[in-house]
């Protein structure tokens, strides 16, 4: 009659401690790709999993397949923003990713890479970053004329109700809250957030019709 084997760490159980690799990879695998469509992979995790997959790569029986490489960095922004519709949902890590629902109206102002862009939602008349595969282009595109502000001198905190800006840096407002705050996108940096408006601190572009 055989016996039941028990794990422990003199003796290892090697078909559970298999079956704990095999959903550790998983749990990994599906953390990387979340960093990647989101734009969150750093060069350092990109080198660590180098360094992990080193010794299975060279005269190895084990196959393993590298993950394709990051996205390249595009930053940039876009002259006349782009009106997209979310068919997906989704919620980021943080407060620099804009939370989506499956028919948001979502303003996109620029493009961080291939697979992430930088928008608005006009639903929830917040900002952030999301997937584009998460969206697809509103055709017509309804053209509207931009509002920018032009920052006289340095101000703000970057933070979930906040967006700093440096002199002389483009600061396109999404909407207006009140009369002296409202919700932009900072050009140069690629963020959004609130900035009050004040006499000495903020000059509007003004656009003049062509004769």
């Amino acid at each position: 009659m055989a016996t039941e084997s028990k794990s422990n760490p003199a003796s290892p159980d090697v078909a559970l401690l298999a079956l704990d690799v095999k959903m550790q990879i998983r749990i990994l695998h599906a953390k990387v790709t979340f960093l990647r469509e989101t734009g969150g992979m750093t060069e350092e995790i990109e080198r660590m999993m180098t360094e992990c997959i080193a010794p299975y790569t060279k005269d190895s029986p084990l196959l393993i397949t590298r993950p394709p490489a990051p996205a390249p960095s595009l930053r940039s922004s876009i002259l006349k923003a782009e009106t997209v519709q979310a068919d997906s949902e989704y919620i980021g890590p943080d407060w620099k990713h804009v939370l989506i629902k499956p028919g948001d109206i979502i303003i996109v102002y620029a493009y961080i890479n291939k697979v992430t862009a930088v928008g608005f939602n006009t639903r929830t008349n917040l900002g952030g970053k999301f997937p584009i595969a998460t969206s697809k282009k509103v055709e017509p595109q309804p053209y509207v004329e931009p509002e920018i502000l032009i920052s006289i001198k340095s101000g703000g905190v970057e933070g979930p109700s906040s967006l700093s800006y440096e002199r002389g840096q483009y600061i396109r407002v999404c909407r207006w809250v009140e009369g002296c705050e409202a919700y932009g996108f900072n050009q140069s940096t690629f963020s959004m957030g609130r900035v009050y408006i004040v006499d000495t601190g903020f000059t509007k572009v003004e656009w003049h019709t062509e004769t």
